[in-house]
């Protein structure tokens, strides 16, 4: 079978992707995967390193930006779905699935004039303007949250959940006993979260925890003053721009501090931790705040909106968490909410779209 998958951006659409592609790979040698994004994603460099083949057109957002950016997006939109179209009538798949990013939604839409199958992945509760149009015209939308459904055409849902990437299902269930004292790990998302590297530092300096240590996320703009930082209040802390195989930092951590995009939300349910999530307050249709207060719903987290993020502020609910001894109880809840098959239930779906 022949698949194009669309999307990109961030890690929170590519990631996803990937296992994607990489279960289809598993099923058979003879199916081919072809990637399609744009130049200024994470995509230009994680595809080809994993040796899919990607495709690179021109697309991006309209949301949120002055008049002259949307006309200037909406010329990039056209030429994305003129080139779209050229790469899908040279590849001819079979089926083309859209993760999200701004590349999507050109891709998909040429796909449906050209009468082939369709489908989308919808990771937030709240889905985006592109998804909710090519809802319209596609065949199976596949969701992280139950909530999603109150947005799309019921008949066409189904919750699988989101993909994790490659390699952490298997590790996941591998149990770490060798991590000695208390672990938080810090993850901003793949392009690091500047608030969180300002606060958490301070905010741990003044914390009593014994045998803390510390593994910090930090995206590439502040790793060597978040470095310094820990040093400076003589934290043993692990500092790193980006980190590609993260498996083992889940599965040492006793609490993770992030962002809550539909990604991270994954792996943390995945490992089964107790987390603080810290909503990006500029997303869209504001997910991450939505994704985070499912969690805290759940009993898995506690939320903290970044506009009362404090240094104090953060130590306070960090402290009630341990003094009530609910690390336990949210590790449990978060476990619950864990999807582990999602990619393997988005390749079945896909493979009977098909016929196959």
């Amino acid at each position: 079978m022949k698949i194009v998958i669309a999307g990109g951006g961030t890690g929170g659409h590519i990631f996803p992707a990937i296992s994607i592609a990489q279960e289809f790979m598993r099923r058979s040698d003879d199916n081919e995967i072809l990637f399609v994004g744009t130049n200024h994603g994470m995509e230009k460099d994680l595809v080809p390193a994993l040796g899919f083949n990607l495709k690179l057109i021109n697309s991006r957002g309209i949301i949120g930006k002055g008049l002259m950016y949307k006309i200037k997006s909406m010329i990039s939109a056209l030429s994305g779905i003129f080139a779209s179209i050229r790469i899908l009538r040279s590849f001819k798949p079979d089926i083309v699935l859209g993760v999200g990013g701004y590349v999507s939604g050109p891709t998909v839409l040429s796909a449906y004039l050209n009468f082939i199958p369709t489908a989308i992945c919808e990771q937030n509760t709240v889905p985006g303007v592109t998804n909710r149009i090519l809802s319209k015209v596609t065949k199976k939308i596949f969701v992280t949250f139950r909530d999603s459904i109150n947005y799309f055409p019921e008949s066409k849902v189904v919750i699988t959940g989101n993909p994790l990437r490659s390699g952490l299902l298997e590790k996941a269930l591998i149990r770490d006993e060798s991590s000695k004292g208390f672990n938080i790990f810090i993850m901003g998302g793949s392009q690091g979260a500047a608030n969180l590297n300002t606060v958490i530092p301070g905010a741990l300096g003044n914390s009593e925890i014994k045998n803390l240590k510390v593994v910090h996320q930090t995206g590439k703009n502040d790793v060597e003053s978040v470095k310094k930082s820990y040093k400076k209040r003589g934290i043993d802390a692990d500092v790193h721009t980006f980190i590609n195989d993260i498996a083992e930092y889940y599965r040492k951590s006793d609490l993770i501090i992030s962002r809550s995009g539909a990604g991270a939300i994954s792996e943390i349910t995945a490992f089964g931790k107790a987390s603080i999530l810290v909503p990006y307050p500029y997303a869209a249709h504001n997910h991450q705040s939505l994704n985070a207060r499912f969690m805290e719903n759940a009993g898995a987290s506690v939320v903290i909106e970044e506009e009362v993020l404090t240094e104090d502020y953060l130590l306070k609910k960090i402290d009630e968490i341990l003094i009530e001894n609910r690390l336990t109880l949210m590790s449990e809840a978060s476990k619950k909410l864990a999807k582990p098959d999602a990619a393997k239930e988005i390749v079945e779906q896909l493979y009977s779209l098909v016929g196959k």
